[in-house]
């Protein structure tokens, strides 16, 4: 099912310490609606309530503060507190319960002007789509669209997945000149995406499982997440 072109991203920020959102983030994230999740982390050996107790006050303004730096007034924002000692399983839980379209990966900080879309096949291909359209169009970005084939496969397969893509985004308004596209046939797709991640600067993927029978970050897309720097953003995969 693809997006309606008013998305909705999860963003997950540590409100046990007073760091403001970077700045491009929030350029980033602005043309599309916000929840942020402000989570609190508590020790294996604590009592969440002992904890929420004593900082629950200060936790609540911290989240307060970053919901106003991310609001916009074309778009909505949600601030949402949580403690817990296992963000993972809160950020998926959060994400079902209030509908999230996609999932936003925090990385190494700096300006957005070229964002790596791998795509398999077409997987949850509709929704990346028009996730990607919702951010670009907003931003002077370029966006390279990358596939890898099996060995022995027709290449002419892949093309035809990646020249697809192109096509949408042009139709999403992405002026072509903005476009271009890696086939790759690497042994090793997970670090192919890692090695050509280091030439960009954010990275939106897609969900490798359907979130309400597995994690968010499942075990394909954890690699690549944990070997790359980069902000990434992960579409999930509802039907």
């Amino acid at each position: 099912m693809p997006l309606t072109g008013d998305s909705t991203i999860l963003v997950p920020v540590d409100v046990s310490v007073a760091e403001p959102p970077d700045q491009e983030v929030l350029e980033l994230l602005r043309p599309v609606n916000l929840v942020v999740l402000g989570y609190y982390p508590v020790p294996k050996q604590t009592a969440p309530a002992h904890l929420k107790e004593d900082h629950e006050s200060d936790a609540s303004e911290r989240l307060d503060d970053l919901v106003r730096q991310f609001d916009s007034t074309e778009h909505d924002v949600e601030g949402v507190l949580v403690f817990t000692k296992d963000r993972q399983d809160s950020i998926d839980r959060v994400a079902d319960q209030h509908d999230c379209d996609a999932v936003f990966v925090p990385g190494e900080a700096g300006p957005v002007e070229r964002i790596l879309v791998p795509l398999r096949g077409d997987v949850n291909l509709e929704r990346i789509i028009s996730l990607v359209g919702d951010l670009v169009r907003a931003s002077d970005a370029t966006v390279t669209l990358f596939h890898s084939v099996e060995e022995g496969t027709d290449p002419s397969q892949g093309e035809f997945v990646l020249r697809g893509a192109a096509d949408r985004l042009s139709e999403e308004g992405i002026d072509r000149d903005r476009l271009d596209w890696e086939l790759s046939g690497a042994e090793d797709p997970k670090s192919a995406i890692i090695d050509i991640a280091a030439e960009h600067d954010l990275i939106i993927l897609g969900e490798t499982e359907p979130s309400l029978r597995g994690r968010i970050l499942g075990t394909v897309l954890t690699p690549i997440l944990d070997g790359t720097e980069k902000p990434a953003i992960v579409v999930r995969d509802i039907n």
